[in-house]
Formats: structure tokens, C-alpha cells, sequence
């Protein structure tokens, strides 16, 4: 008997292992899928509102996992900041506390021109950046890995504009062309009524600007 648990408790364990080793090799492939839909308190983007989203706010205030931009803005729909206050509030919405902020709501997508008229430019470039401006929402500065979307390959703060609540960044591609440039844009495309205002390749930028 002592010898079946033995067994037992061993294969158990592979499961386990291979189990978790299926989940790093699923998650080192690096491909991003847009969720189907974006909800205020979704914070870990799973579909909906639950106690698992304020542990995700948590472990991110610890630094356990980055939270990135999207899922900040989910998490502050007030747009009082990425802090403890969004997990707590959380918790009172799940506890059916009366509140005005839109937990549980999903956010309707607006209108994408800003981003789309840039896709359809004819331009020949061989480029590997692009500019964008996201929304001033908190004192957190965009990583790498605030662009899920796309393999990046560095980033950097062009400028701070509290006048207008916006920063401007420029986004290095790990691979470059126009193509490629233009892909990333329009895979952005849902972020412009989120936490961004505009994308344009640099050569657009530089000319307009």
C-alpha cells in the first residue's frame, strides 16, 4: 500500500510538472490575443468581475507581475491611479456595495480613424518606429511591456504634456520595414478609446510635426 501511494503521489508530480511546463512553453511563444471584450474590474482579463482580479491589482502593487497599461485603466476607471484604493473598491462592488464607478460595464469601442487613415498611406519607408501618444493617466511610465502586441524591441519617452494629458513615445520594432510598421498600428487599433490617443509611423511624424 505504502508503495501504490509512493507511485501515486510521483505521478502526480510529473502531471504537475508537465502540466506547468505546457503553460511556460504556451506563454514563451509570445503571441498576444486580444480578449473579446474589455470590462471595468477585469483587471486579469478573464471575462469578468471576480476576487481574482483584486489578487492580480495586489501581486502587481507588489511586483510580482507587471500589470501594463490596458489593464490599469481597467482597474481605474475613476482615473484616480493604479493603487491599492482599485482593489479595494473591487472587493466592495463583488460585496454589492452601492457605487457610481462602472465596475462589471464593458467598455464600448469608438471610433478608430485616427488610427486607420495612417494604415492607408502609400509612402514607401523602411522604417522600425513607431510613434504613439497615450493617454496621462498616472505617473507610471509605458515598458515593453505595456505593447503586448507586438515584439518590441525597445522604448522611449519623447515627451510629457500635462497640458493636454499625454505622453508621446517611440516604440522600436525588433523587426523593421514598412509592413510590419503598419501591422503594429492597426493591431493597436482598439486601444484608442482605452489608454491611447494616436499612432503614426516616425516618417509621419516627422513630417507633420
Amino acid at each position: 500500500m505504502k508503495n501504490y501511494f509512493k507511485i501515486l503521489s510521483v505521478v502526480l508530480s510529473m502531471v504537475f510538472i508537465f502540466s506547468s511546463a505546457s503553460l511556460i512553453s504556451a506563454n514563451a511563444e509570445g503571441e498576444y490575443v486580444k480578449p473579446d471584450k474589455f470590462i471595468y474590474g477585469d483587471v486579469n482579463q478573464d471575462g469578468e468581475v471576480t476576487v481574482k482580479d483584486v489578487t492580480y491589482i495586489q501581486k502587481g502593487l507588489a511586483e510580482i507581475h507587471y500589470v501594463n497599461a490596458v489593464q490599469r485603466f481597467l482597474a481605474d476607471p475613476d482615473n484616480e491611479g493604479f493603487s491599492i484604493k482599485n482593489a479595494t473598491a473591487i472587493q466592495k462592488y463583488l460585496a454589492q456595495y452601492e457605487t457610481e464607478t462602472p465596475w462589471g460595464e464593458e467598455i464600448l469601442m469608438a471610433s478608430q480613424d485616427e488610427f486607420s487613415k495612417y494604415v492607408a498611406t502609400e509612402n514607401d519607408f523602411e522604417d522600425d518606429c513607431v510613434i504613439v501618444v497615450v493617454k496621462l493617466k498616472d505617473k507610471t511610465p509605458y515598458t515593453v511591456q505595456d505593447f503586448p502586441e507586438c515584439n518590441l524591441k525597445s522604448i522611449e519617452l519623447l515627451a510629457d504634456v500635462p497640458e493636454t494629458k499625454s505622453q508621446f513615445y517611440l516604440l522600436y520594432l525588433e523587426t523593421p520595414g514598412r509592413n510590419n510598421v503598419l501591422e503594429f498600428i492597426k493591431s493597436l487599433d482598439y486601444r484608442a478609446n482605452i489608454d491611447m490617443k494616436l499612432a503614426m509611423p516616425n516618417y509621419v511624424y516627422s513630417i507633420k510635426f
